[in-house]
């Protein structure tokens, strides 16, 4: 859900798995939300490999607007 205190290290907002930035292709959103990235090809994200980016964003709006 949030970043952990452990710098580059969260939990996936819809499964709760562990995610680590860099080393995983996890999408992040809002100012500190990321899915991992089952949850994210589950919710219509694409991942294109040869750009190592997303192509496609996956569905995020049940979490609501951003918080600012």
């Amino acid at each position: 859900m949030r970043r952990s205190e452990t710098a580059g290290q969260a939990d996936c907002s819809e499964c709760g798995a562990s995610v680590s930035s860099g080393r995983s292709r996890e999408f992040e959103f809002g100012e500190s939300l990321v899915l991992c990235f089952d949850c994210a090809v589950r919710r219509g994200g694409r991942y294109d490999e040869a750009l190592d980016r997303w192509s496609e964003a996956p569905a995020i709006g049940d979490f609501g607007p951003p918080l600012d």
